[in-house]
């Protein structure tokens, strides 16, 4: 398991010496922040989580935890890094990889025969990438009404414009935002971000988002979900 641990690690490490932009962090993400990615989602039969930017598999690990405890729940992950993508498929054997982009996530799914995602999970870095703006569109798009996107933002990041941006994509593409506390054991210490795409009414229109303001509103506690108030009201 240690030798597993150290050769991912290494891995992850030549892969941001190689690409930097694309891969983000000099290390993957902590156990803590993979728990708090999927804390307080509940699936159903089913139900399909996608996540992007899969890396060695850290928050795939707690991502599969929870799909592996719903009968019938299905998971695709999406990485375009084919080193990647070798070790998470030795790594995972029960689960499904795509080596391909996430912008192609509709056709990935529909290639699949999947139905829309209740949760899409993000570990990508994506206020360093130039597709950020097609891809949080695609992801509202692509999700299950009533589905969650989820990524993390981390602490040195947050006060940057293209940090700034991602949150106002928040606020325009989804019903709800929240926050949740500040993960500090990861390192760096991050922030897990969440928007709730809107539910269907009785009639299957969807129902109007929330009204948006300058502050990213806190997700309502409920069985399907939770989030915290936006950290010191910060945009």
């Amino acid at each position: 398991m240690a030798t597993r641990a150290l050769r991912s690690g290494f891995l992850f490490f030549r892969r941001f010496l190689a690409n930097p932009r694309t891969v983000g962090a000099v290390l993957p993400s902590g156990r803590q922040l993979g728990r708090e990615m999927v804390r307080g989602i509940t699936l159903r039969p089913g139900d399909v989580v996608v996540e992007y930017g899969c890396g060695t598999g850290s928050l795939t690990e707690a991502i599969a935890a929870l799909v592996r405890a719903t009968p019938g729940a299905r998971f695709l992950g999406i990485e375009r890094e084919p080193g990647f993508v070798a070790v998470l498929r030795e790594r995972f054997p029960d689960l499904e990889f795509a080596c391909d982009d996430v912008v192609n996530v509709r056709a990935l799914l529909a290639a699949r025969r999947l139905p829309p995602p209740r949760a899409i999970l993000s570990g990508l870095p994506l206020i360093l990438l130039p597709t950020m703006d097609p891809i949080v569109a695609t992801t509202a798009a692509a999700l299950a009404p009533g589905g969650e996107f989820r990524t993390f933002s981390y602490i040195q990041s947050w006060p940057l414009p293209a940090a700034f941006r991602l949150r106002r994509l928040f606020r325009e593409r989804f019903a709800q935002r929240g926050c949740s506390a500040l993960v500090l054991t990861n390192v760096p210490p991050a922030w897990v971000l969440r928007g709730v795409k809107a539910p269907l009414a009785a009639d299957g229109v969807a129902l109007p988002s929330a009204p948006r303001s300058g502050k990213d509103r806190p997700i309502n506690e409920t069985a399907r979900g939770t989030a915290e108030a936006d950290p010191a009201g910060r945009h």
